[in-house]
């Protein structure tokens, strides 16, 4: 039948004209109500995304074949276990709105001119245009191994350009006032601590405690990749956790001995920096700054790496040619007479200990 593949349609005994969804390797099954129907639209999403159950209308708000339908399938799905609870509730947060706007759409009918104009909507706010993107490709990938769906209509689109670089790095003078207004043995510099000395992120500093350290080192499982890390000590993070109380496993606790939410860590993170004189400051600045530190020392992007847990050399080497330029811009200027090069640090663990106060 044209407009709708692998669909016949013939008259049964009774006079009436039926339809059939018939595809190689696959049962036939006939299709409710007539083509340009809710009914039929619904059905035929049903066959052909290989759902064989009877759609009853009003039976339920899902139907089969549609984006509300592919998020159900995707919640309770493997993949989506597998996700950490970071990436599951920023995926959520844009699923959900999917659902609002679009939940009753096929997700067959899904074009690429359609996800450019869900993009286009969120021109203004680039980052979450590119994330809409992101996570639609993921979905659509889902119905592809499903059978949903034959293409990936989000793959080829280009994200938008970022004017931003996102967290600010902490300069040397923002870490030298965090650490003289919040002296060792207070809990804002505890976090301060293990952010800049772990170079981990909020997530995971969260759930430091005393079962992760083994002699000098600490473990860190990273919640976001799923990474394993042994990091060494740091003297200056020693330094702090020297100074929580012995009987208390998790390093950071709130005024009520509980763990930090991520939403009550980062409000409360901020609020410290806002004390100490430096209020557009971030918890993820403080990774930027550890990564800045070591690449500052002279380490390679995989010693980075090694530290940071980050997965691919493109994530880390915006650090490695910062540093690089800077220091062929200053061999260009000394062969001048200009000016000399400035000395690094060979050792990172000396770099990542550079500040002042205690």
């Amino acid at each position: 039948m044209i407009g709708f593949p692998f669909v016949s349609s013939f008259t049964d005994r009774h006079g009436k004209q039926r339809f059939r969804y018939r595809r190689s390797g696959r049962k036939a099954v006939y299709l409710h109500g007539v083509p340009g129907s809710p009914e039929f639209a619904a059905a035929y999403e049903a066959a052909a995304s290989g759902q064989t159950t009877k759609v009853q209308i009003g039976a339920s708000r899902t139907l089969p074949g549609t984006i509300n339908a592919l998020a159900v399938a995707i919640y309770g799905s493997a993949e989506w276990t597998q996700l950490s609870k970071s990436t599951q509730a920023t995926y959520r947060g844009i699923i959900e709105r999917l659902r609002t706007e679009h939940g009753d759409r096929a997700v067959r009918a899904l074009q690429t001119e359609h996800i450019l104009k869900m993009r286009d909507r969120k021109a203004k706010a680039p980052a979450a245009a590119n994330n809409l993107v992101k996570v639609l490709r993921w979905m659509l990938a889902f119905a592809i191994a499903r059978q949903w769906r034959p293409d990936n209509p989000a793959i080829g689109i280009k994200p938008l350009k970022i004017a931003s670089e996102g967290f600010p790095v902490w300069t040397e003078a923002d870490i030298a006032r965090f650490e003289a207004h919040w002296p060792v043995g207070s809990r804002e510099r505890l976090a301060f601590d293990l952010l800049l000395y772990t170079a981990q992120r909020s997530g995971d500093v969260r759930q430091m405690g005393r079962q992760h350290v083994q002699g000098r080192a600490i473990l860190v499982r990273q919640e976001k990749t799923k990474a394993f890390l042994e990091l060494p000590i740091h003297p200056r993070l020693k330094a702090s956790l020297d100074t929580v109380p012995a009987g208390q496993m998790l390093f950071l606790v709130t005024q009520s001995h509980m763990g930090f939410t991520a939403g009550g860590f980062g409000n409360w993170f901020r609020g410290a920096c806002r004390a100490a004189s430096i209020p557009d400051r971030s918890a993820h600045g403080l990774r930027k700054s550890a990564a800045t530190r070591l690449a500052d020392a002279g380490c390679t992007e995989a010693q980075i790496k090694a530290v940071t847990g980050h997965q691919t050399s493109k994530e880390v080497e915006r650090y490695t040619k910062a540093r690089d330029q800077r220091l062929l811009a200053q061999d260009a200027f000394a062969m001048i007479g200009g000016t000399q090069r400035e000395q690094t640090l060979a050792n990172p663990a000396g770099k990542l200990a550079k500040s002042s106060g205690n």
